[in-house]
């Protein structure tokens, strides 16, 4: 094989046009000091997450942020280091022989300041979900949310972030209507009312809502044209990006993202997380 391998290189150095030279362009878009001795390098899909084995931890740094996020410790001392899909790390030494994987979760800080939130303010874990009154997904996630609060009525608070998609154009004057709904404590009625009615929103859809809710028309149209809210929608739409949101509905379970496969995953999900609560 390796004799075929010489004489296809010759091959091709003969034909090769005389002067032609390959080129590269090159640039250093990263560069970091990291304590501590590197043993191996491995990195997510889209190299935003850099894991560097060292002999004491795994070495989590962030490529978008450029810092180092977290340290995940080690008791053992490994050789080499894998990603894995479903945010696996794959740990192996040669000797002796064995391997440690280890699943791990980022968890990002989700603002809720005066944000609605729905259930005990002592629950145990709390449900966001980054929202787009216009998406179809989002209105069939809003029923299953209903039956997770009937389940964990003490355990689970319930929480929206607005994220209008740009390929809804009504998705926006949804969001403002629903906040100015909550002006007058009527967020979670016109929430839900919006969502039931994703495929038909529009501005006479809106006010029928706003009517229906007997709320203060002069009111309820004086708050969603202001500048508050719009600074509010904003302010959810940069913390949804910070956060690696793309799409709706994007959900987060005590701040860690939950993959759209995994939300029919939710009650084990969450019982999950009050089991570690309870922990000592």
């Amino acid at each position: 094989m390796f004799k075929h391998m010489k004489w296809i290189v010759a091959v091709m150095l003969i034909l090769a046009p005389a002067g032609l030279q390959a080129a590269f362009e090159y640039e250093t878009i990263l560069k970091a000091d990291i304590d501590g001795t590197i043993l191996d390098v491995a990195a997510d899909p889209d190299a935003e997450l850099v894991f560097l084995l060292t002999p004491e931890a795994v070495v989590i740094y962030s490529t978008k942020e450029t810092t180092v996020l977290d340290r995940i410790p080690l008791d053992e001392r490994f050789d080499r280091i894998a990603y894995q899909p479903d945010d696996r790390l794959v740990l192996t030494a040669t000797n002796p022989s064995r391997i440690n994987i280890v699943q791990f979760s980022r968890i990002y800080a989700i603002d809720l300041t005066g944000r609605a939130v729905k259930g005990p303010k002592d629950a145990g874990v709390t449900l966001v979900v980054f929202d787009d009154y216009q998406c179809p997904y989002c209105a069939r996630l809003e029923r299953f949310t209903h039956q997770l609060m009937d389940i964990y009525p003490d355990d689970l608070n319930y929480a929206i972030k607005h994220f209008p998609l740009s390929s809804h154009p009504l998705a926006n004057q949804g969001a403002a209507a629903a906040l100015a709904a909550g002006n007058q404590g009527k967020f979670w009625e016109f929430h839900g009312l919006l969502l039931k009615n994703h495929d038909q929103l529009s501005e006479e859809k809106i006010t029928e809502i706003a009517t229906g809710l007997n709320l203060d028309m002069e009111k309820f149209n004086r708050d969603r044209a202001s500048e508050q809210i719009q600074k509010i929608i904003a302010e959810d739409v940069a913390n949804g990006r910070q956060a690696g949101v793309t799409g709706t509905p994007s959900v987060f379970l005590n701040g860690k993202r939950i993959q759209n496969r995994q939300i029919g995953n939710l009650p084990a999900l969450i019982s999950r997380e009050l089991e570690k609560k309870a922990k000592p």
